[in-house]
């Protein structure tokens, strides 16, 4: 795992997304020691390491072995750790996104978000960092391919609501059939995550869109990715709950009955 760097002209990413995570990480490597310390006792790999900046630079020696450690973190639920892997491997998708004519880089850290939450460390515990490469650029490929079948949704978000929560004035409402009170999208979202018809990525994702309102601009700007990226995701997801309504309906009913 390579500490990765932009280079730009001028000292800055022509990028903003990349700007505004180097940012962010030089805040979280200042304001945080603590967890660095926890994961230091809990793998061997880490234990000379007491930044985050430490991680980065260990991982250019020992790539596997530490880019291991944190996804193993990962999938304990600590964010911070696949928000490590994902600063390590930003020069990597700069220059992916470099290559690629059609998508920018904005989708290549949005497509590895979602291949650091979901990596299969047990089954594929070499060539990590090259792995996870190629698992982000096999999604932003196929939604390029969505996008040219013209499989996705139109804009705006009510539309993709339909058939899993009914609506009024554009707002989800409720499921009908179920006998304490149908269920709000709140909720129906985390019978979705329980079922594992999405996962969290993606729940927060919905949430912005169909619960707090955002606009596709507005919600790529909150989970750093593109709206055209919101657009697939939303689409993909709720054609899978959709799928699903009768059953979101009695787990959501069942989570609020106990």
């Amino acid at each position: 795992m390579a500490l990765e760097t932009t280079v730009t002209k001028a000292g800055r990413s022509e990028y903003a997304i990349v700007d505004a995570l180097n940012q962010e990480w030089r805040e979280l490597v200042h304001r945080d020691r603590g967890t660095v310390l926890r994961w230091s006792q809990r793998h061997p790999a880490l234990v000379a390491c007491d930044s985050l900046d430490d991680v980065l630079s260990l991982g250019q020696l020992k790539s596997d072995a530490t880019l291991s450690a944190l996804l193993t973190e990962v999938s304990n639920g600590d964010i911070l750790a696949g928000r490590t892997v994902l600063q390590s491997m930003l020069g990597r998708l700069v220059r992916m996104a470099q290559r690629d004519h059609q998508a920018g880089v904005d989708e290549y850290i949005a497509a590895l978000w979602c291949a650091i939450r979901s990596y299969p460390l047990s089954a594929r515990p070499g060539r990590i960092a090259a792995n996870l490469s190629m698992d982000a650029f096999k999604t932003v490929y196929r939604e390029r391919q969505w996008l040219r079948q013209g499989v996705v949704t139109p804009w705006p978000p009510h539309r993709f609501m339909e058939g899993v929560v009914p609506h009024r004035m554009g707002v989800p409402e409720r499921l009908p059939d179920t006998d304490g009170g149908p269920p709000t999208a709140v909720e129906v979202l985390s019978a979705g995550l329980r079922l594992r018809l999405i996962d969290e990525p993606t729940r927060r994702l919905l949430h912005s869109v169909y619960v707090d309102g955002l606009s596709s601009d507005e919600a790529a700007r909150r989970h750093l990715t593109s709206p055209g990226s919101v657009r697939v995701r939303s689409s993909k997801a709720m054609k899978r709950l959709a799928a699903h309504a009768a059953r979101l309906a009695e787990v959501a009913h069942l989570a609020e009955a106990a």
